[in-house]
């Protein structure tokens, strides 16, 4: 957690994936209409590194069980709209699957989305490249690596 008075350097947004199934967990923002789904954004503590900080928020803090993260890691920097630079990490199973609770971790009200369902429903979905960002991780067109968002 951050102290009064101390900025975070930047956010961490986990993506929790299940590559067998090609979907990835989700959690309603209802603060804007009509509602927009996103991913719940973490602080990471100055100088942390965002591998770090995810194993800190998933392992520790939400207790999820061994993962691994992804090579490919999605970046938003710091603008007029966000006050810090966020990073979209994948992170996987370090088994074969997930336990079946794991979407009720990041919020009891999570859901696993396809992009395809998201596109073709129509969702509204928080940032748009976020889709892109998970197609070219599933597909093998995105360069390990930080990936710009912008």
């Amino acid at each position: 957690m951050t102290s009064p008075g101390c900025t975070p350097a930047a956010h961490l947004r986990p993506v929790v994936i299940d590559p067998a199934a090609r979907r990835f967990l989700l959690v309603p923002n209802r603060t804007v209409a009509p509602v927009a789904w996103s991913v719940p954004a973490h602080p990471m503590r100055p100088g942390e590194s965002f591998r770090r900080a995810a194993a800190r928020c998933l392992r520790h803090e939400r207790r999820l069980p061994a993962m691994r993260i992804a090579a490919v890691t999605g970046r938003f920097p710091a603008s007029d709209q966000r006050r810090h630079e966020e990073y979209y990490v994948l992170v996987a199973p370090a088994a074969r699957t997930w336990p079946g609770d794991v979407c009720l971790l990041p919020a009891p009200d999570a859901r696993w989305w396809t992009t395809a369902e998201l596109r073709d429903g129509g969702a509204r979905v928080e940032p748009e490249a976020l889709l892109d960002l998970i197609d070219g991780y599933w597909e093998g067109w995105l360069p390990d690596g930080v990936i710009s968002l912008e």
